[in-house]
């Protein structure tokens, strides 16, 4: 009896130590290949579990809207760039880039997205217009999460006339509306008009404080009041 005890352990002894065996070698080394030139239109960088942690692609494999890892049609989103991804599979900000030559317009942006919701801080440059704006920019953003808005805009995207495109989108902005809006943007330090400036808004978007060093070299403070108008100026 004790020789067939020691004989079973001794076999189980044998099955657990290829277990380790078996794993391994169903589990191999990462494949690593090295290119000296690649063309793609898109790159999916994933996570293990499938999800996008970030994405480069041109115009027409632009990814839409993403939340959950869930993915939703932009109803306007045009360009090509990079989308960066959150644990969530939420999309949480990226740099994009676009102009059209006809209309003499550009821009590029560099943005970062509060959590559930739009971007809350950036780096930016526009022109259109004959005029141009570069800088930095801070936004307030509500609390409440804008995958409901998600939906709309894949509603929008697929609607089948521009009637009722423009339907969905009045949808949109009475949601937000209703929730407390779409939040304001607080911060803005650049140049703009040809003026370097600092300018500090209150909670509901209206400048309230103006630091400007103009074309011409001057700086100047201007202290605004609710309406925009100008209460205080302290020029050099």
């Amino acid at each position: 009896m004790r020789l067939k005890l020691i004989a079973a352990l001794a076999g189980c002894l044998g099955v657990g130590a290829l277990i380790p065996l078996t794993l391994a070698s169903a589990d191999p080394q990462p494949k690593v290949t090295t290119f000296d030139e690649i063309s793609v239109q898109r790159l999916n960088i994933v996570e293990p579990n499938g999800r996008y942690r970030l994405v480069l692609a041109n115009s027409a494999r632009f990814p839409g809207l993403f939340m959950d890892g869930r993915e939703y049609r932009h109803h306007s989103r045009t360009g090509g760039g990079m989308w960066f991804y959150n644990d969530d599979g939420d999309e949480v900000g990226g740099l994009t880039y676009r102009n059209n030559a006809a209309g003499r317009t550009a821009s590029a942006s560099l943005m970062f997205d509060q959590y559930k919701q739009d971007q809350t801080v950036g780096i930016e440059y526009t022109e259109g217009g004959g005029q141009r704006r570069a800088g930095l920019r801070v936004w307030d953003r509500p609390d409440y999460s804008i995958q409901p808005l998600m939906e709309m805009s894949d509603r929008a995207a697929r609607a089948s006339s521009d009637a009722e495109r423009d339907r969905i989108r009045g949808e949109m902005r009475a949601f937000a509306q209703s929730q407390g809006g779409v939040g304001a943007e607080r911060v803005f330090a650049g140049k703009t008009s040809g003026d370097a400036i600092v300018r500090l808004a209150d909670p509901e978007g209206r400048p309230r404080l103006l630091l400007r060093v103009g074309t011409d070299g001057t700086p100047s403070i201007e202290f605004l009041d609710e309406a925009g108008n100008v209460v205080r100026r302290i020029a050099a």
